[in-house]
């Protein structure tokens, strides 16, 4: 059974929740307020094992983390092989992960949990049923998804399935029916454990033994489609991401690295497929960038969708900026104020935002506790960037009039 089985009306939502992503993005584009942030996305990796094979290391999960920054800022070595024809779309994500410190009670962390688990009649986890995500069925429950990318390490079915990793793309932009989302704790990134990291001693197989399995789930988790748009291959081109700067293509380039595909006739230029984008299917040793087209909509769904899992950087004027912590905003859901208060005093400024990016509002010099006028904005999703010397905070909050 697939998603849409399950819940019917999910391909719309996804469709949606692209499409307002997008128009995030253009909105970026045009007035570039977000150019020189850089999102850092704050993650824990649950392993779920039943044997110590599957318990895998602490180093594997670190090459894991360093394989993602190289990737997402495009810093991988193999750059060098991204092709002629491609360079110039090729973009640095902005992008950065890091292992949780604090976990959800406070207590410090490593961002690592470790649970022996019992799968059901696979031998192994169920990517239909989902459950290693829920400590009820033999797995672990996430920790909250709006503060956390999740992203469990388990043995996938026993390998019979050959999946190597899944993930949702975001399915509750604000422009939808709030009851139409699918369960939270469902979110987050599920990888094979012999796909973890570049370091792992017995991987699946040489082409895949990279970590950039990782580096695809989580492309989908930040709302990004296959390139080839998931048709059926049957010589139709009929599938498309609805990125512009992908080229055609008509099916996925099953692990392999052949410079000489093009299966589909683009225009006005006929790109060749294009084989080193994460996005595709292709062998690890192939893949080697995101167009920025592509950043575009995983930036613009780190200032909406996921806007709770993400710490921003701003790299012009204050790039070292660090986390403003002891800041608290209620209530949210808000109706016409919104209070700042922190634990302690601060003087701050604060940066108000609709969901497209636009600043509608601003104040400084302000201390400790204030309330914000909301009256006259209408019920969706807001972002508010506080900023007290070098350290910043960005909050997602919902107006409901």
């Amino acid at each position: 059974m697939n998603k849409e089985q399950q819940s019917p009306g999910y391909l719309n939502r996804v469709d949606a929740a692209f499409n307002y992503a997008k128009q995030v993005a253009e909105s970026n584009r045009q007035n570039r307020a977000a150019d020189d942030t850089i999102y850092r996305i704050r993650c824990v990796f649950h392993v779920v094992y039943t044997n110590a094979t599957e318990n895998i290391p602490d180093s594997v999960i670190l090459s894991q983390i360093d394989v993602l920054n190289e990737d997402y800022r495009r810093h991988n070595a193999d750059t060098t092989k991204t092709r002629d024809v491609f360079k110039p779309v090729a973009a640095d994500a902005g992008i950065e992960f890091y292992l949780a410190t604090q976990d959800p009670n406070g207590n410090p962390t490593n961002g690592i949990t470790r649970t022996q688990g019992t799968p059901g009649g696979f031998l192994g986890f169920d990517p239909f049923s989902d459950g290693v995500k829920s400590s009820i069925s033999g797995g672990v429950s996430p920790w909250p998804t709006d503060k956390y990318l999740n992203i469990w390490v388990c043995n996938i079915a026993n390998g019979l399935l050959g999946v190597l990793g899944y993930a949702f793309p975001p399915d509750n932009a604000p422009n939808w029916d709030p009851g139409s989302g699918t369960d939270s704790a469902k979110q987050g990134v599920v990888l094979q454990y012999q796909v973890v990291g570049r370091n792992y001693t017995a991987p699946i197989d040489p082409t895949v033994a990279k970590g950039r399995s990782a580096t695809h789930e989580i492309g989908h988790y930040l709302g990004l489609r296959h390139i080839w748009g998931d048709g059926d291959g049957n010589g139709a081109c009929n599938g498309t991401d609805g990125i512009d700067d992908t080229p055609n293509a008509d099916a996925a380039q099953q692990q392999t690295c052949d410079t000489s595909s093009n299966t589909c006739v683009d225009s006005p230029i006929d790109f060749p497929d294009m084989i080193e984008n994460y996005m595709d299917y292709s062998d690890d040793r192939c893949l080697n960038m995101f167009t920025q087209q592509q950043v575009d909509i995983m930036r613009a769904t780190l200032q909406t969708e996921r806007a709770g899992i993400a710490t921003a950087q701003v790299a012009t004027g204050i790039r070292n900026t660090t986390q403003l912590d002891g800041v608290n905003i209620y209530p949210n859901p808000a109706n016409n104020m919104l209070n700042i208060s922190f634990s302690s005093a601060k003087q701050y400024s604060y940066i108000l935002y609709n969901a497209l990016g636009e600043i509608l509002s601003s104040e400084s010099n302000l201390l400790n506790s204030h309330a914000v006028n909301l009256s006259n904005f209408a019920s969706g999703i807001y972002l508010i960037k506080i900023t007290s010397g070098n350290q910043v905070s960005t909050r997602k909050f919902q107006i409901v009039k």
